[in-house]
């Protein structure tokens, strides 16, 4: 029997099964069996389940379906629910669906890394010495294993044929669906609670990390508004890049409005690196494209910026420019309003933990490092404003705020060769990427320049919602790479 004839009988079993689950899960039984606290959206996803995998069973190409919905989930990653006594995330069903259309449907070019692909390969290898140090390490491990996996599973389906801009329109829907959420909440005042709660409302006007004096940040389905800051910025670049490539005006115009959409998210969210990262993408892009689209796109682009400020300054106005105001002086307390106070405060103790995690941690035990997840207690022994009143426990929720400070804080010299693979492999897939796609290369670019500048201020890929979506942008890079490669040694006539 030849591998299409065996392909075939083998999406009319599980199309025949899926139909049978849903049946069953229509009763509800499934629902009931499987969860400890039923609820209305679980009997949704009971069923939702089979019938998407009888769906994936009629398409030609099932693949990008299932990375689509993982791409739209990502920001989900942490919802969880009660399976047989075992905490399951709503993205493990999609991953391991995904890797065996992956495995079965076998993308051209899937058997030789991109140069990406080497530092994701590489990264539990050099990581190794820091993870046996380190004292409570299993967090770590999980988001480091989840955002290889994403990465890989976007990889694979973006090398397909038309695989790319799937991936991108499912960027895009995630983007409006998070800038959806956040203006939502900025409206109501409400918490998104995926679990029938009408909103949560234990959110301190005193934390500055989710209010800025009495005007609400916020965050989307992640957990702080620096997350859904920097995840939008990253995102930005790679709508306005498919936008541009699009040939119907209806789909530019969606393009467009959900470019601004994802802007406002930004805004609303008052992250300044989220800002900055995505006005640094976004030139990026703009520099990267071809000379006479570049000098079309450019007051477009000025344009929606104008507007985005506008919307921003009617909703949130003073709470926005106290933010712009503190960029060029964050550290000032004095002179500036009480809103700016905290967020002063706060960068003063940034300040302390750079230079703990470089001066002490990264210098002093340079091999290694202090180990994977062990700067929190360092952080607290030797930051005094930070360090009182912080419980052992609390010390864990301590970072560096910079990710290249806290991988070399705790990972010395081994994670500085993981950073130095993974620049390189970035900007080699980055050169054959633009050889491949001009305009989609040039977003993905920006995209990178986004994630490297939030990366400066932040620590937001600790949490798995937000390492899930820099994932995307990881495996979307990797397949562009691979693809650049196949089209220069394709041979020529």
């Amino acid at each position: 029997m030849s591998i299409v004839a065996t392909r075939s009988s083998l999406r009319t079993v599980i199309a025949l099964l899926a139909a049978a689950a849903a049946i069953l899960a229509a009763t509800g039984v499934v629902q009931i069996e499987a969860f400890q606290q039923p609820s209305s959206l679980k009997y949704g996803l009971t069923i939702a389940a089979p019938l998407i995998a009888l769906l994936a069973c009629t398409m030609e190409h099932p693949l990008r379906l299932i990375t689509g919905l993982t791409i739209v989930a990502a920001p989900f990653v942490g919802a969880t629910a009660s399976l047989a006594s075992t905490r399951v995330s709503v993205l493990v069903p999609l991953l391991i669906a995904g890797a065996g259309l992956a495995i079965i449907s076998a993308p051209a070019g899937a058997g030789r890394l991109s140069s990406v692909g080497v530092a994701g390969v590489l990264a539990f290898p050099l990581l190794l010495l820091p993870l046996a140090i380190g004292s409570s390490n299993h967090s770590f491990i999980v988001t480091l294993g989840l955002l290889l996996a994403v990465a890989w599973l976007v990889s694979q389906t973006a090398q397909e044929p038309g695989g790319m801009k799937a991936v991108l329109v499912a960027v895009a829907m995630s983007a409006a669906l998070q800038s959806a959420i956040a203006i939502w909440e900025v409206r109501t005042g409400h918490q998104l609670n995926l679990y029938g709660a009408n909103g949560n409302t234990q959110l301190s006007a005193a934390n500055y990390v989710f209010y800025y004096g009495k005007t609400l940040r916020p965050f989307g389905s992640f957990n702080n508004p620096i997350a859904l800051g920097d995840v939008l910025a990253i995102f930005l670049p790679l709508i306005c890049a498919l936008g541009l490539t699009a040939r119907a005006r209806s789909h530019r115009i969606v393009l467009l409005a959900t470019a601004l959409l994802a802007g406002a998210g930004i805004a609303l969210a008052l992250s300044r690196a989220g800002w900055i990262g995505a006005l640094g993408g976004l030139t990026a892009t703009v520099l990267l494209l071809p000379r006479g689209l570049r000098r079309r796109v450019t007051p477009v682009l000025l344009g929606g910026a104008a507007l985005i400020v506008v919307v921003a300054l009617v909703v949130a106005g003073p709470a926005v420019r106290g933010r712009f105001a503190s960029i060029a002086n964050p550290t000032a307390v004095h002179g500036v309003s009480a809103a700016q106070q905290g967020p002063a405060l706060g960068d003063q103790d940034l300040l302390q933990y750079w230079h703990v995690a470089i001066d002490d941690a990264f210098l002093g035990h340079p091999i290694a490092g202090i180990g994977i997840d062990n700067l929190g207690d360092y952080l607290r022994d030797r930051v005094a404003r930070s360090g009182a009143g912080i419980s052992a426990g609390d010390a864990q929720y301590l970072s560096a705020n910079s990710t290249y400070f806290q991988i070399l804080a705790e990972g010395g010299l081994f994670a500085l060769a993981l950073f130095l693979l993974l620049f390189r492999g970035l900007y080699r897939d980055l050169r054959e990427g633009l050889r491949a796609f001009p305009i989609l290369g040039a977003g993905l670019a920006g995209g990178v320049v986004a994630l490297l500048i939030c990366w400066t201020t932040d620590y937001t890929i600790q949490n798995e919602p937000v390492a899930a979506c820099m994932a995307i942008l990881l495996g979307a890079v990797a397949a562009a790479g691979r693809s650049g490669s196949r089209i220069r040694r394709a041979p020529v006539g």
